[in-house]
């Protein structure tokens, strides 16, 4: 009978951090994408805020240092120019809500919480060199995210799709920086 209770418990156990919920963080770093230390060169981007519906953010120190290192420092020399740029992130639910999405306040450790959402980041970047607009751009990534689990599976979803378009908007914003013409890719290859 011992043997069983056991069991019980072990089940209990399991199913408690299977169900456990953890946070979503829009703006964390990430190893892959930085490169140089902070303290290597002076910051042309002092803080880039993220934006979503009334709450505001500051991103972490990795991603911060990884916009920074996409500013070459030959072309937007960091002692005679500054930068600022906000991104505005929203959320856009794409599937009305269905009976398997009931909350987990009504059924404890209920198993399926579908998500069917797309996600839009908005880049808005502005560098001033002595006191003039240098470089102006803005950068779209989008993202649609499907799952149906909660808990860590679903905060790690979330994380890595934020941390994949944060990549993005690096790689995009490092290019567009690295060519000496006065118009957005996007706009360019348009014509």
């Amino acid at each position: 009978m011992q043997f069983w209770s056991h069991i019980r418990v072990l089940l209990l156990w399991n199913l408690a951090i299977l169900a456990s919920a953890c946070s979503v963080n829009l703006v964390q770093g990430d190893n892959a994408i930085k490169e140089k230390s902070s303290s290597e060169q002076k910051s042309l981007f002092n803080k880039i805020s993220l934006t979503l519906g009334n709450d505001t953010l500051w991103l972490a120190q990795e991603l911060l240092d990884a916009y920074n290192q996409a500013v070459p420092q030959e072309v937007y020399p960091s002692d005679r120019c500054t930068g600022f740029a906000n991104i505005q992130a929203q959320v856009t639910q794409n599937a009305a809500t269905s009976p398997w999405s009931i909350p987990l306040f009504v059924i404890p450790f209920w198993p399926v919480m579908p998500i069917d959402e797309t996600w839009t980041y908005t880049l808005q970047a502005q560098i001033l060199c002595d006191g003039v607009v240098a470089k102006q751009a803005e950068y779209k990534e989008e993202e649609t995210i499907k799952a149906e689990f909660y808990g860590k599976l679903r905060s790690d979803l979330l994380n890595n799709a934020s941390r994949d378009m944060h990549r993005k908007l690096v790689q995009r914003f490092a290019f567009e920086l690295n060519y000496n013409y006065n118009a957005d890719m996007g706009v360019r290859s348009d014509y």
